[in-house]
């Protein structure tokens, strides 16, 4: 057998004046100690003491003081955990507590907290603290779940992370959040809100290592989206840009396919829950939680939250609106070597293009007109649609004409204001009549109320307001478009 390093034979003199295991197993630890550890080897050495070697390892880590000792017995801990995963089963029992002298995880997260600079004992720390919660209940084990949560939160908090400070939290988070019954806590302990920091605002000199975070991060999304109130919390945390970002930005392949796959994740949330709003007795089984949804881009306001109530969830329109569909046209072109890719491209551009086709018709826009509740859906940056559709404003007596200066004169919304000034001045160049259409009865008012608009606080609202006045202003279109 390979001589001992010097660490192995200070941990296993450690082991044997504390008396921790006896000669027989602490032979075993030395050829564990001597060879590259794989899950064949454990496996066949390690057979049956699964709980002996937990325990006793775990205690030696939680009685030194020896920096080189704990970091070396953290590290081999962790390395056999990761071969053998029933040796982390035993750090997340219950009834083996009064032998590791409290919760596992509670003294794991002490360790890494009071070692936060040597990443060499505080990262393998806190990757065993999550395999000891993961394994076990949170029902009488509360304290070290919440200690967990604030050490993340404390972790994420800079402006700007390195991947070393980090990637073992984000990896410990995807172990928790691979139970379903844990996936809540990250909810309430407002986890939710540091993923796209995650995406954004990680540094290193290694690139691989930042892919590595960025995929980590990505399957911690992903696993979050199967739970509707996720949904919520991820989209309210503007997570369909970011995803968007990574398919146009990020060429390695498992970080496209975890995409698709949060992405479609959405899309079949939204199809479940429209079709439960519309269809009551649909035999589809659908869980009571997806009404979480319909909270998805409520406003403070009453008339926004009528609205949200109204129209539902608009994941397919985010995605759509951000430029979704002409990424996935790019991402469809590259040679992926999981066919799986292609087929969630294809599944995805599919859903989104049929909401395409919704999201631009008339009726449609006539629906969110009448509502009197304007937000920027695909439909009001068409040009197509303009172009082809503004002359139905005509249909049923100008009903939707008239509706929009309703809108403009009575409405305090910020957004369906600057939308509805944006609205009126397309109509305007691209209806034949074109300005002739404010000389309507029932429009008078609408054209002082867009000039009032053009002083409004809100920027976005003067914006419009004042492109909206530029358009009425203007004699002749066919000329401007044709100069």
């Amino acid at each position: 057998m390979p001589a001992l390093s010097a660490d192995a034979a200070d941990t296993v003199s450690l082991v044997r004046q504390l008396q921790l295991l006896d000669d027989t197993t602490i032979r075993l630890l030395e050829q564990l100690f001597t060879n590259r550890l794989d899950e064949e080897l454990v496996a066949s050495l390690v057979g049956g003491r699964e709980e002996s070697l937990a325990i006793a390892l775990f205690r030696l880590c939680a009685g030194t003081h020896a920096e080189h000792i704990l970091g070396y017995a953290l590290r081999f801990l962790a390395d056999l955990v990761y071969a053998d995963h029933e040796i982390g089963v035993q750090l997340g029992r219950d009834e083996l507590q009064k032998h590791f002298g409290g919760h596992p995880a509670s003294l794991l997260l002490q360790i890494a907290s009071s070692h936060s600079e040597r990443l060499g004992i505080a990262n393998p720390a806190i990757y065993l603290a999550a395999t000891a919660l993961r394994y076990g209940n949170y029902e009488g084990n509360e304290s070290a779940f919440a200690d967990f949560f604030a050490l993340a939160r404390h972790t994420f908090a800079p402006e700007t992370l390195q991947v070393a400070d980090v990637e073992f939290t984000v990896q410990a988070c995807v172990q928790l959040a691979r139970r379903k019954d844990f996936r809540p806590l990250f909810f309430t302990e407002n986890l939710v809100s540091s993923i796209p920091h995650l995406l954004t605002d990680i540094v290193s000199s290694d690139s691989a290592g930042i892919i590595q975070i960025i995929y980590e991060t990505l399957l911690l999304a992903w696993l979050l989206s199967f739970e509707y109130e996720g949904l919520v919390l991820l989209v309210r945390e503007r997570m369909i840009p970011q995803l968007h970002r990574v398919l146009q930005r990020v060429q390695k392949e498992k970080c496209v396919r975890v995409t698709l796959m949060t992405l479609l994740n959405m899309v079949e949330a939204e199809r479940k829950y429209m079709n439960k709003l519309l269809n009551p007795s649909s035999d589809e089984w659908v869980d009571s939680s997806i009404y979480a949804l319909g909270r998805l881009h409520q406003g403070e306001t009453t008339e926004q939250k009528l609205s949200t109530f109204k129209k539902g969830p608009s994941l397919v329109a985010e995605m759509v609106s951000v430029g979704m569909i002409k990424t996935l046209s790019q991402v469809s072109r590259r040679k992926f070597g999981d066919e799986d890719i292609n087929m969630m491209v294809d599944q995805l551009n599919s859903a989104l293009e049929k909401s395409m086709q919704v999201l631009t018709s008339f009726s449609q826009y006539r629906g969110e007109v009448l509502s009197g509740v304007l937000e920027w859906t695909p439909v009001h940056t068409s040009t197509k649609f303009w172009k082809e559709k503004a002359v139905k404003v005509e249909d049923n007596g100008y009903e939707v004409l008239l509706a929009l200066g309703k809108v403009l004169r009575e409405s305090n919304n910020e957004v369906t204001l600057a939308v509805g000034c944006h609205d009126l001045g397309e109509i305007i160049r691209y209806h034949p009549a074109g300005r002739n259409l404010l000389s309507l009865v029932a429009m008078a008012g609408v054209k002082e109320r867009v000039m009032t608009l053009m002083s409004h606080s809100n920027p976005e609202v003067a914006k419009e307001a004042l492109l909206c006045t530029q358009k009425i202003m203007v004699q002749r279109w066919e000329f401007m478009q044709t100069a």
